[in-house]
C-alpha cells in the first residue's frame, strides 16, 4: 500500500504524462476508493497552497482574503464537479466520474505549486500600477503557459483517462471551461 507521498510523486508523474498526452497516463493514478480519499487530500492541499501562498495580483491581501479563497475554491470545486456529473450522466459516461476526479484533484495540486512557484521566482502575473489599472509583469506569459498547459490536461484527462469520443470531448470540455469560469465569477462576487 503506497503512502501519500508516493501517491503523489505517482500523481505528479501522470499529470505530467497527461501534458503530452501518453496513453500510460493512466496507470499512474490510483482510481479505488483509497485513491479518491487520497485525492481530494491533494485538493485540500491545493486550495490552502492557493489561499496562503502568494498572490496572483501584486498586492496585499486583507486577512480574511484567504478564507475567502478557500470558500471560493470549495465551492466552485464542489459545483463544477457536479455540473461535470450531470454532463456526464447524459452522456452515459457516469463511470468515468471517479476517475476524473481522481486525476482533476492531483492536477489541481500540481498546477497550484506551479503557480506559486512561478509566483515566488518570477512575482505575480499582474500587478496593480498607480493608476488602478492591471499591468502584466515578468510572471505573465509562464502562468499563461501554465493556463494553456491546464486546458490541454483537461484535454487528455478526457482523452485518456475517461476515454470519451471526440463529440463528448467537446461537451466535456466546453462544459468544464465555462462552469469554472462562470461559477469562479458567481461566487467571487459572493464572498468579500
Amino acid at each position: 500500500m503506497p503512502t501519500f507521498f508516493q501517491e503523489a510523486r505517482d500523481a505528479a508523474q501522470g499529470v505530467w504524462a497527461l501534458v503530452f498526452g501518453r496513453h500510460d497516463s493512466a496507470q499512474y493514478f490510483d482510481f479505488s476508493q483509497r485513491g479518491l480519499v487520497g485525492s481530494f487530500i491533494a485538493l485540500i492541499l491545493a486550495v490552502a497552497l492557493q489561499a496562503f501562498g502568494p498572490h496572483p495580483v501584486d498586492m496585499a491581501a486583507p486577512p480574511v482574503m484567504s478564507l475567502s479563497v478557500v470558500l471560493v475554491a470549495l465551492a466552485v470545486q464542489a459545483a463544477q464537479y457536479g455540473v461535470i456529473f450531470l454532463v456526464l450522466r447524459q452522456l452515459g459516461r457516469a463511470d468515468s466520474f471517479v476517475p476524473f476526479v481522481v486525476v482533476q484533484n492531483w492536477a489541481t495540486l500540481v498546477q497550484s505549486f506551479v503557480a506559486v512557484t512561478i509566483i515566488a521566482l518570477l512575482g505575480a502575473p499582474m500587478a496593480i500600477g498607480p493608476d488602478g489599472l492591471a499591468q502584466l509583469t515578468t510572471g505573465s506569459l509562464p502562468y499563461f503557459v501554465l493556463s494553456i498547459l491546464v486546458l490541454v490536461v483537461w484535454f487528455n484527462i478526457a482523452r485518456r483517462i475517461m476515454t470519451l469520443r471526440p463529440a463528448h470531448i467537446a461537451i466535456f470540455l466546453v462544459s468544464l471551461l465555462s462552469s469554472a469560469l462562470l461559477l469562479s465569477m458567481l461566487f467571487g462576487s459572493l464572498v468579500p
